[in-house]
C-alpha cells in the first residue's frame, strides 16, 4: 500500500511540473552572484544583517556561488525600501512587551541574460522586549541592539524568500515566451 501511494505520490509531484527553486534559478541566475546591500543612512548598522541573509539565501536556497564584483556573472543589489517597529503588546504598567519588525527590501538583480529587473520582498519578525530578571520582570520597553539585529536579520531572510518566489515566476514566464 505504502508503495502505491509513493508511486502515485511520484506521478504527482513529476505530472504537474514541479520543480525545485534551486532548478528555476539556474535558467534565470549565472553560477556566480555578487551580493552587495545599499547602506541606509537611516540604519547603518544593521545592514550587515541583510546582507547576512541574502548572502545565506543565495548559497543554501539558490545553491549558488558567492563571487567577487569583477568575477561574478549575476549581481543582487540590496536596498532597504522601508524599516518599522510596531508596538504589539503592552503589559499591565503601559509598557511595550513586545514589536513587529516590518522590513520591504529592493532587489536590484542582474540575469543571466545581462538584463536587470528590480523586485521587491517584505518580511516581518515579532520578538518581545520584557526579560525576567532574578523573578522579577524587567519592563524596559526599549529594543537592545541584539534584538534589532536579529529582528531585521529574520525578517531579512522572509524579504528574500518572497524575492525568491517572485524570481521564480519571472523564470517561468521567460520560459513560456522562450517557447513561443
Amino acid at each position: 500500500m505504502r508503495r502505491i501511494l509513493a508511486i502515485v505520490f511520484v506521478i504527482f509531484v513529476v505530472g504537474c511540473g514541479y520543480r525545485p527553486v534551486a532548478r528555476v534559478a539556474d535558467s534565470i541566475l549565472a553560477d556566480s552572484v555578487f551580493v552587495d546591500v545599499v547602506m541606509s543612512k537611516t540604519d547603518p548598522q544593521n545592514t550587515v544583517a541583510i546582507k547576512d541573509a541574502v548572502r545565506e539565501g543565495i548559497v543554501s536556497r539558490l545553491h549558488r556561488r558567492l563571487a567577487p564584483k569583477q568575477s561574478a556573472q549575476s549581481y543582487i543589489i540590496a536596498s532597504i525600501k522601508s524599516l518599522s517597529f510596531t508596538a504589539l503588546t503592552y503589559d499591565q504598567y503601559g509598557y511595550i512587551t513586545s514589536y513587529r519588525a516590518n522590513l520591504t527590501i529592493n532587489f536590484q538583480t542582474k540575469l543571466k541574460d545581462g538584463s536587470v529587473v528590480n523586485l521587491s520582498g517584505s518580511g516581518d519578525h515579532d520578538f518581545r522586549v520584557t526579560r525576567l530578571v532574578k523573578s522579577s520582570r524587567d519592563t524596559s520597553s526599549v529594543i537592545s541592539d541584539k534584538d534589532r539585529y536579529d529582528a531585521i536579520q529574520n525578517a531579512s531572510t522572509q524579504a528574500f524568500d518572497e524575492f525568491v518566489a517572485a524570481l521564480s515566476v519571472k523564470a517561468m514566464q521567460k520560459e513560456k515566451l522562450d517557447e513561443h
